[in-house]
């Protein structure tokens, strides 16, 4: 009897930790799951505003797709529902974790050996939409002027790449990314340097480079509100 009483309570001390050893695993589990599910809700509420550091302007003024020479000057209620449309570019980081995307930040457009792409400040007053994209241009005060010496601290500035970008007129190209996250393009720009004639290095239009922009967007509502937006513009 006492030999089958010790084998009785050797069974019972093994399946005891058994269970116990059973149990810290489903806890780690059920841990590690609810860590991951808080983590995704996090990632999920936090969400990316392309032109959230961007300030307001005094006016925009919005071109129709395919880039046609007349553009429309919009203020008042217009200029309203037009920043309704373009606050809809924003995303959750959860949804770019997803599509593989890490960096939301303000980038250059660079070449093929990581330089700057520049263009004449001219070329980016010229620049208008393609045929499936819409523009606007954010229209700012003009940076003060004292016989050619700008007072920036009157411009409008974004910190891209490491570097301040001052401008006072910037064009946003939209497209359609359709559902998915893309990126926007921005050409930052100070009005008076692209139309000055003098020979004054600092203040010369032949002298003026600016670097276009990019930044992540999912541009899928606001291109649909452009689109809606551009249909109440159109001529007879």
């Amino acid at each position: 009897m006492a030999k089958s009483n010790k084998s009785s309570n050797s069974v019972t001390v093994t399946n005891t930790a058994s269970r116990r050893a059973a149990n810290i695993v489903m806890f780690v589990v059920i841990g590690l799951a609810a860590l991951i599910l808080i983590a995704v809700a996090a990632l999920s509420a936090v969400r990316i505003d392309p032109i959230e550091k961007i300030g307001k302007p005094a006016r925009y003024d919005f071109y129709d797709a395919g880039g046609e020479s007349s553009t429309i000057s919009v203020s008042g209620d217009d200029a309203s529902a037009l920043r309704v449309a373009l606050d809809k570019m924003d995303f959750s980081i959860m949804s770019a974790i997803l599509q593989g995307h890490w960096d939301y930040s303000y980038n250059f457009m660079r070449d093929a050996e990581g330089e700057k792409d520049e263009i004449l400040g001219a070329q980016a007053f010229l620049k208008t939409p393609g045929e499936n994209e819409y523009m606007v241009e954010f229209v700012y005060d003009d940076v003060k002027n004292d016989r050619g010496t700008l007072d920036m601290s009157t411009a409008q500035s974004i910190e891209v790449d490491g570097e301040t970008v001052y401008f006072d007129r910037l064009k946003v190209i939209i497209g359609n990314t359709d559902g998915k996250i893309g990126t926007i393009t921005m050409w930052p720009y100070i009005d008076a340097r692209t139309v000055n004639t003098s020979t004054d290095d600092e203040f010369s239009a032949v002298t003026y480079y600016v670097t276009g922009i990019t930044v992540r967007a999912d541009t899928t509502e606001t291109y649909a509100a452009l689109a809606q937006y551009a249909n109440g513009f159109k001529r007879p």
